[in-house]
């Protein structure tokens, strides 16, 4: 009895560990860099918006309710903080057939933060997730913070403490 109950946590700390590995647990790690087209049809390399400062990257789609609740409170902490060099950068992970749906979706909320399209989730796939939402906090450095998988109400808090948490680093001098 006590070797089946060790071979069942044995096997359930396994697959915890196996599902938080694939749904996107990197942080520490270095942000997989890619180039992706915007709404507006303009190349966009992740690269580039580390120069500004940290990143915080939000994959989502149009057809995805959480998604839909999660990203008006991530472009309030957009608004809150772009002077200091933060950004928000949401990519689409609507496929050919629902891709058409973003631009005016993104029009009619009238977000100003970059909105690429990642139509066959290759980028999805390089940061090791397989659902939206997701989000992503990259440094400057280019080194993941956190990530946070799917909505909880309230979230966004802990998002903004760790985006303040990064600003405060990077004003800090440097030794």
């Amino acid at each position: 009895m006590k070797a089946l109950n060790l071979s069942l946590a044995v096997t359930v700390l396994f697959i915890s560990a196996s599902f938080s590995w694939a749904q996107g647990n990197l942080a520490g790690q270095k942000a997989p860099d890619f180039t992706l087209k915007s709404i507006d049809g303009e190349k966009a390399k992740l690269a580039d918006f580390l120069e500004e400062g940290p990143v915080l990257l939000d994959f989502w789609a149009t057809w995805c309710v959480p998604c839909k609740q999660a990203l008006p409170h991530l472009a309030k902490i957009h608004e809150s903080y772009k002077d200091q060099g933060f950004k928000l950068v949401s990519i689409s992970t609507d496929n050919t057939r629902s891709v058409g749906k973003v631009r005016p979706y993104v029009k009619s909320q009238k977000w100003e933060f970059p909105v690429l399209l990642d139509t066959d989730n290759e980028v999805l796939k390089r940061y090791r997730a397989n659902s939206v939402p997701m989000s992503v906090l990259i440094s400057t450095e280019g080194l993941i913070i956190k990530t946070w998988i799917g909505y909880h109400p309230g979230e966004e808090k802990d998002i903004e403490k760790e985006v303040k948490k990064l600003l405060a680093s990077k004003t800090e001098p440097q030794g």
